[in-house]
């Protein structure tokens, strides 16, 4: 068992496993507040939740302009110093959050931050990706997006049950926890990281670059079926939230738990997952996470009790586990080398998009149909049954989401670019 450890440990650039404990640093903090910033808008400050949900759809485009200037930044200026920065910049508005939050501010001037914080975390998002494509091989790299998840989960599972005791003293403290976390994260990266671009964008800026990654069909449509199931994804810390405590009845403790129980169900399972995906191929992988998604979330229709929340989780994140590093590796191989973080940038906006935008679809499905949650939930559903039809039609054996399309530039063959058989369990 150790040496298995220390092979997977050594058979990785030293780079990814900053990554992973940045990751699951930074999520521990960021855990503890997510899961309850819908809850304080909507207990605290009496906020409808068709208001929560169209400040995170604001939010979606606030997210969606941030991935796509990541991803050109990151390709122009390098991953390690976006990263940084933008750590950094995060840090400082947590603490501005703890200080309106202290003070019972406006809903206005919090959602105001909360869409710089978004802003902020969205530029990051594809350097930190386009880092992990640049330092593993192709073969390898569903596992080694497995491994980050794990970090960011292995933190996730901490934070929302700390923010579930944590609220009961304070609500700042969640935003000084974060805050706290970022820093450390931020630290971590100028400490042990070096940068991984090897080639720098040098072509002018042009508004037009930003969006030539949507001239891909084949991408394109990959992004539209992701966005359908990223507007599933995006009830998990909105809608969930609020359907589970103020219809079912779970407890605010009971609801950090069961946060906490999805970290813990990605760290054990995401690694088995990875390896399950690179077997089956990242097209099957995609359809069977969405499938998970659908079923997981049309069970919470029918949910009347604690122990069947919890076993509706763990459902759910079979689904995320499947589906996320499966994602973000077909992202990596669909694009050419010199253009890693623009793809990365570009799927970003179908993901900031759902994740913003199904909340507010949830809050008004939850405003008009919190008493009939068969309706509700089955509507939500629907739409994971599409995305998974949408992979399976899509998907092929040219160069794209199973076979990297830097193969074509270097010549492998597909087995090479699936990776030899001496790398598989």
């Amino acid at each position: 068992m150790i040496a298995r450890v220390k092979s997977l440990i050594s058979g990785y650039d030293r780079r990814l496993w900053v990554l992973f404990f940045t990751q699951m640093i930074v999520a521990a903090g960021f855990g503890a507040a997510m899961p309850f910033i819908s809850l304080y808008f909507y207990r605290v400050l009496g906020v409808s939740m068709g208001v929560v949900g169209t400040i995170m759809l604001v939010s979606a485009a606030v997210s969606a302009t941030g991935r796509i200037i990541g991803g050109e930044l990151t390709d122009r200026l390098g991953r390690r110093p976006l990263i940084a920065v933008t750590l950094g910049v995060r840090a400082v508005l947590f603490m501005g959050m703890a200080g309106l939050v202290y003070v019972k501010a406006n809903y206005l001037v919090l959602a105001l931050v909360f869409l710089l914080v978004r802003f902020a975390g969205a530029i990051s998002q594809p350097a930190l990706s386009a880092m992990v494509a640049d330092i593993v091989p192709a073969a390898r790299r569903v596992e080694a997006f497995g491994v980050l998840r794990i970090g960011g989960n292995a933190g996730w599972a901490i934070g929302p049950a700390l923010g579930g005791f944590l609220i009961s003293i304070s609500y700042s403290l969640l935003f000084l926890l974060t805050a706290a976390a970022t820093a450390i994260g931020m630290f971590l990266i100028l400490m042990f990281t070096t940068e991984s671009i090897q080639a720098r964008e040098t072509a002018r800026f042009a508004l037009r670059q930003v969006l030539a990654a949507g001239k891909d069909v084949k991408f394109l449509l990959f992004c539209l079926f992701s966005l359908l199931l990223f507007l599933v994804m995006g009830q998990f810390a909105s809608t969930l939230s609020v359907f589970v405590t103020t219809i079912i009845g779970i407890t605010d403790v009971q609801l950090g738990f069961l946060y906490t129980l999805n970290g813990i169900v990605v760290v054990l399972l995401q690694w088995p997952a990875a390896r399950i995906a690179r077997r089956i191929g990242i097209r099957r992988a995609l359809i069977a996470g969405s499938l998970f998604f659908a079923g997981g979330y049309f069970s919470v229709g029918l949910a009347h009790s604690y122990a069947i929340l919890l076993a509706i989780m763990v459902v759910i994140t079979t689904g995320e586990v499947l589906f996320s590093p499966s994602a973000t590796t077909a992202v990596a191989n669909m694009s050419p080398p010199d253009r890693t973080g623009r793809y990365m940038g570009f799927f970003g906006l179908a993901e900031s998009m759902g994740w913003s935008a199904g909340p507010f679809i949830g809050g008004f499905l939850f405003d008009a149909f919190a008493r009939t949650p068969v309706i509700m939930w089955g509507t939500i559903a629907g739409l994971g049954l599409i995305a998974a039809a949408g992979f399976a039609v899509t998907g092929d054996r040219r160069p794209g989401i199973d076979r990297p399309v830097d193969s074509l530039y270097t010549g492998r063959h597909d087995d090479e670019a699936k990776g030899d058989s001496s790398e598989r369990e």
